[in-house]
């Protein structure tokens, strides 16, 4: 793709900046993607779409950025989705299913776990959990990956922003939909080492 010439030359914050767009703009092609549709064919759940996703970002980019499912985190912890530019571990993904899928007979899941409780997606990157490049040190700029399985866009905001209250976080940590953009979405957060977070939320409704 000719947005990636001469990706060796940018900063490194504008190599996230490209990344965003690129994640943001591919979206819109995903569901309709050999990628989508065969690697979900038989399989459905959390971990085949984000492979899924994965398979197709690298393909479309001509691997100019990789994109890896599960890489190692603080200590045990594995986040769902590393993106590589080279060797370099530069973003870091979470996914999630929306709704969260019921509950298994070994373990069970809380609805919110979008935002907070065991297995929780914003709330890891704020303990410093997840968001850390390979050398344990922590990436300003990271993503989450919402797979919209029933309702909308406008449902899930409001339901999300809500979950942030019941957290008890700052009104400022809110999820705000980027100007321009119908399936990204910004949050702004403080670790708990007091770093500045910023949070990209990439949605796609499958229904």
């Amino acid at each position: 793709m000719e947005n990636f010439i001469g990706f060796k030359l940018l900063e490194p914050n504008n190599i996230i900046d490209e990344l965003v767009i690129y994640i943001e703009s591919e979206l819109k092609s995903f569901t309709g993607s050999e990628e989508f549709i065969n690697i979900l064919e038989l399989k459905k759940n959390e971990n085949q779409h984000s492979l899924s996703f994965c398979v197709f970002m690298t393909n479309n980019c001509s691997s100019k950025f990789y994109f890896a499912r599960e890489n190692s985190q603080l200590g045990t912890s594995v986040i769902d989705i590393g993106v590589y530019y080279g060797s370099s571990l530069i973003f870091t993904i979470e996914a999630k299913l929306l709704p969260t899928p019921n509950s298994g007979p070994k373990e069970k899941r809380l609805e919110h776990e979008y935002v907070f409780g065991k297995g929780a997606g914003i709330q890891r990157f704020k303990e410093g959990k997840h968001g850390l490049n390979n050398r344990n040190e922590p990436l300003s700029v990271n993503g989450l990956i919402g797979f919209i399985k029933a309702d909308d866009y406008k449902f899930w905001l409001t339901k999300i922003n809500g979950w942030i209250g019941d957290a008890g976080w700052e009104k400022s940590e809110h999820l705000q939909l980027v100007n321009g953009s119908n399936n990204r979405l910004e949050s702004f957060h403080t670790r708990d080492d007091k770093s500045n977070l910023t949070l990209h939320h990439f949605w796609v409704q499958l229904t």
